[in-house]
């Protein structure tokens, strides 16, 4: 790295290989809620590997943020209005009072007005969002009600609702758990959440 800057000052017409910038800014995610190093969890979660397959080096997606509803605005239609026709998304929410982090993956979209097949869906829960090692994945059951889309609700996946008063509850109906139970709360208020729009590189 000394030799290359060195050389970009002293030997005229060379260009720079340090990049030093572009080299930081590869590491930085757009959120309030997470680190860059929840993103390497989320593209493993994504491609249904083990927590640690990807590092932040070889993570095969970009995360953009198309979301914050502290930012854009808190309700059903700010959601829908910045969410709508993006395809593969990712909500992270920070549950009120606590450490905890809950959230889930749409790899299709949230416009229309119906329940969505996907055998690709998961919900997650971070008891501490500091702290990745507590993350837990939960895939879709129930493919047939792995997504419901509404413009009268917000995110909401099989048994994770996230109503108009931007009222979240987890419940489980005489169909059984749609997606696996990894310790959502029932009923719960979010400080905030993000959504953000999944690209592969």
């Amino acid at each position: 790295l000394i030799h290359d800057l060195l050389e970009f000052h002293i030997v005229p017409n060379v260009k720079s290989k340090a990049n030093l910038p572009s080299s930081r800014k590869s590491n930085q995610i757009n959120s309030t809620l997470i680190e860059p190093r929840h993103i390497p969890v989320f593209a493993s979660w994504i491609n249904k590997k083990d927590s640690s397959h990807y590092n932040k080096k070889d993570t095969p997606y970009n995360f953009n943020l198309l979301y914050r509803s502290s930012r854009d605005g808190i309700g059903t239609s700010s959601f829908h209005r910045n969410c709508d026709d993006k395809g593969a998304t990712i909500f992270i929410a920070k549950i009120k009072d606590s450490t905890q982090l809950i959230g889930g993956y749409n790899p299709l979209d949230w416009n229309g007005s119906k329940w969505k097949t996907t055998a690709d869906s998961f919900l997650f829960n971070f008891i501490d969002r500091k702290n990745v090692s507590t993350g837990k994945v939960s895939y879709i059951n129930k493919q047939a009600q792995a997504i419901y889309c509404s413009n009268t609700w917000g995110p909401t996946m099989g048994n994770l609702y996230c109503n108009h008063d931007n009222k979240w509850y987890y419940d489980i109906y005489s169909d059984g758990e749609r997606y696996p139970n990894i310790g959502i709360p029932k009923k719960f208020e979010v400080v905030d959440y993000e959504v953000f729009q999944i690209v592969k590189k």
